[in-house]
Formats: structure tokens, sequence, C-alpha cells
């Protein structure tokens, strides 16, 4: 008889039954202004223009050298609503590709998305001030794990990536209102007003150029829960450091991501684990997985995979393995089979089978996996044609 699955279990023995991860301790946050003052060497002075602009032309002008970047290089501080505000460096590409790290809590977290995949690789003390509860979340430390965007308070593609970025701004630059001169690093330049303590600063030779932003709710276009605080400086990084983001991601999607994990829908078991062996030593699990109904919302699919494994002292041991989809809400059954393949006898002997099982989860399939790699490869051609750089084909097998 079987002992029902009980999340309190990581693995399970005998024959056959849940296991799950252990509890994970969710560290609160509490909100603090941000300061990039420390980036601007040469400060922002605070002498006007006597000679002020239109706002409204010279923004636009910026925008539109923005929307057209192969990408965009920002460092400083984000945080979410009510958040801590965290370092922040990343390259993000006209395709929406990232790259780079946001230091939480004194944890430098590596940050890739490849579209519209969002994965993170980050150290226990990371995880631990995480609401994250898995079977696998014991080895998230171990993996890169692909996660919902507020796991780090902005999503790049979404609103960093240059034409998205540049709509969002677009449509916050004012009707009247003058482009102001500062000086930002010793440098002069255009500040802008963008009303709700919204600012930009650009270069005051044309094209004109957006070289940092401070925006209270930097959010989608097409809205969305998500809204970052941002002030961080901007530029254009050369078609060099472009290509070796991309083939940085093209590297982690081809050596990291098969073993990676999802933290995005909590699962566990849905009652317990049904295991057989009949004469002749073929032994099989089943069990069906369910969403936990934490992350009941959404349209989010995630891999989910059994591990089994068969014991006898005689015999020796045996594994299969399972994987399948299962989606926000729903049910999945994960299934496989060893066969010690006894041979028939006149006077057949019994044997104790044990087994156990372990439930984990997978950032990307097998496929998903190539299908990732291809994407890659084809937008890492077309930004560096925009950017002017050779597209060579990275090196083989990335």
């Amino acid at each position: 008889m079987m002992a029902p699955a009980r999340p309190s279990q990581r693995r399970s023995h005998g024959p056959l039954t849940l296991a799950a991860a252990s509890t994970v301790l969710a560290l609160g946050l509490t909100g603090c202004s941000l300061d990039l003052s420390h980036l601007a060497p040469g400060g922002l002075g605070s002498s006007p223009s006597p000679t002020p602009v239109a706002a409204g032309p010279v923004a636009k002008d910026a925008m539109a050298t923005l929307a057209e970047a192969p990408a965009v290089a920002v460092q400083g501080q984000t945080a979410d609503s009510g958040g801590q505000p965290r370092e922040t460096t990343l390259t993000v590409a006209d395709s929406g590709a990232a790259s780079g790290t946001v230091d939480v809590e004194g944890s430098e977290v590596k940050v890739i998305e490849i579209d519209q995949q969002l994965y993170v690789s980050g150290d226990d003390a990371f995880w631990l001030g995480q609401s994250a509860f898995n079977p696998d979340s014991d080895s998230y430390a171990d993996n890169w794990v692909r996660v919902k965007p507020d796991v780090l308070g902005i999503d790049p593609q979404a609103v960093l990536a240059p034409a998205q970025l540049a709509e969002i701004i677009t449509g916050m630059i004012p009707e009247k209102g003058k482009a102001v001169e500062e000086k930002l690093d010793g440098k002069a330049v255009y500040r802008i007003d963008l009303g709700k303590k919204n600012k930009i600063w650009v270069t005051k030779e044309k094209p004109h150029t957006l070289l940092r932003m401070e925006i209270e709710e930097l959010a989608p276009v097409e809205g969305g829960d998500l809204t970052t605080r941002t002030q961080m400086n901007v530029s254009t990084p050369a078609a060099a450091d472009i290509e070796k983001m991309y083939d940085d991601i093209a590297s982690t999607v081809k050596d990291d991501l098969g073993s990676s994990r999802d933290s995005r829908i909590e699962v566990t078991w849905d009652g317990q684990l049904d295991m057989k062996c009949q004469t002749g030593g073929k032994c099989s699990v089943t069990g069906k997985v369910k969403d936990n109904g934490v992350a009941a919302d959404g349209e989010d699919k995630i891999q989910v995979r059994m591990d089994a494994k068969f014991t006898n002292s005689s015999l020796g041991d045996k594994k299969c393995d399972d994987s399948g989809t299962l989606e926000v809400g729903g049910t999945t059954s994960l299934s496989c089979s060893v066969d010690y393949a006894l041979a028939a006898s006149t006077n057949p002997q019994s044997y104790q089978i044990n087994g156990e099982g372990l439930l984990s989860t997978r950032g990307v399939s097998g496929k998903g996996k190539d299908a990732l790699a291809k994407k890659v490869k084809e937008q890492r051609k077309t930004t560096l044609e925009k950017a002017g750089g050779a597209p060579a084909s990275p090196s083989e097998g990335n």
C-alpha cells in the first residue's frame, strides 16, 4: 500500500511517493529612493541655458534615434513598486534579446532573455529571498531558472529594447515645455522634464541621443502589472559588444539551458504515485502532476519531469523518466517503466523491488532549446547588420 504524497517529502521511498522541495524563506523588502549621482562623475549642474529650446522636437528626435538603434546598454538602478533599488547593468538588442546582471540584496544575478523567455542564475542567498517553492527549488542555485519578470522587477525585452523604450518615452513627451541646458558628466546636455518626476537627458548635438533617464513607472505601452522605477545611463554599444552578447547567450542556450529549471508555476503530485510490477520483472510508475494553485493566472506552460529509480539488492538498479507539459490550472500525467527481464522458471522466486521518484521542472524542452538556438542565430545576424558589424556565424555549436 502506498502512502499519500506529502509536500514535505523531497524524495519518496518504498513504493514511490512524492519528492518535494524544502520550504524557502521569503524575505520582506522595504522601499527606498534611488540615487544615481555617483554614476555621473561630472554631476548635474543647475544653471539653465540662456536660450532654452522647445522640448518636443528635441525629445522626439532623440526617440527617433533610439528607436533605430541596434541595441542599448543601460547601467544604473531599478526597483519595482515598494522594492529596494537594484544595481542593474544590461545590454538589450532591438530583438529583445538581453544579457547582463542585476544586484539583488548583495547577490549578483546573471540575466539572459531570448524570444520573451527570461532566465536568471543566482546563488543560494538570492533564492532564499524569493517566494519560490517547487520540488526542485533546492537546485535553483546550481542552474539557470526561467522566471517571471517580477522576480527581477523589470522585463528587459518589454521596456528596454530600443523601439519599446522609445515608444514608452515618446508617450510622455509634453506638448509644451523647454529643453534646459545642464551639465552631465562635465558636458553640456539638454534636460527635458516629462512630468510626474520623469526626466530625460539628451545630447545638444543633432541627431539628439538619449543619455540618461529617470522614470518613476516604466511600463510597456500595452500595459501590464509590472512597473519599474529607473535611474539609468543609456548608451549605444559597439558592434563588437553586441556580438559578444549574442555569442554569450548562444553559449548559455547550448551548454546550460538543457538543465535549466522553471519557477513560474508551483507544481506538486495530484494524489499518489502508482507503481506496479509484473511477473517477469516489468515495473512501471505513473503519476499525475498539477498546478499547486499559487500561480493560477496567465497562460504559462512549463515542462515537468519525473525521474524514477527501481532497486533490488540482487537484481540491481534500473531507472526511467518521463516529461510532459503542464499548463496553469491544469494537470498532466507522467509514466515510465523498466524491465528486469527475469527468465521464466518452474520454481519462480519473489523479489522485493523498491522505488523512489523525483518530480522536477525544466526551463525548456529539447526541441525548445533547439528552437531558441536557431532564434539566437537569426536575431544575431539581423542586429549586427543594423549595427554595421560583420554578421559572421558564431563558432560551431553556439
